[in-house]
């Protein structure tokens, strides 16, 4: 089940609908707790503008996140709300020519996250719980153990 589809399935704000949107993230989450929100290719239409990329490498901006996460910052207090600009995370995602590998680039959640709420340590805390994370799924993506 995709994120459109969850949100769609909302009809109620009562104790079951809770509990089945639960389930349904948790089953549409893939292994290192994420899903993807949207995808921008930004590789299918740089070329008609003579960028320097390969009409056949792809660089992909990857919206992602997971509900559950979000909560533990979203429900800190009322200008915690404000960390919503910030979840979910994007990542980009660039295949480098000659088979050289691949790149990604993302901002450390927490270094803009905090900045809404700034001395509101649960929030802090939660963010870094999602730095954690997705720095675990990059290295994932990447095959390293350890980020640069």
């Amino acid at each position: 089940m995709t994120w459109p589809s969850i949100a769609a399935n909302i009809t109620s704000y009562n104790k079951t609908s809770k509990e089945k949107f639960i389930k349904e993230v948790e089953a549409a989450v893939g292994p290192e707790g994420f899903m993807i929100f949207g995808e921008f290719n930004h590789g299918s239409w740089l070329p008609l503008f003579n960028v320097d990329t390969n009409p056949h490498l792809e660089i992909k901006r990857i919206i992602l996140g997971n509900p559950l996460i979000a909560i533990t910052m979203l429900s800190q207090s009322s200008k915690s709300l404000n960390a919503g600009l910030f979840v979910p995370v994007e990542i980009l995602v660039r295949e480098l020519p000659g088979e050289k590998g691949t790149e990604i680039m993302w901002q450390v959640p927490s270094t803009i996250i905090a900045a809404v709420d700034d001395g509101n340590k649960g929030l802090l805390a939660a963010a870094k719980v999602l730095d954690g994370k997705l720095e675990g799924l990059v290295n994932v993506i990447g095959g390293s153990d350890e980020c640069e």
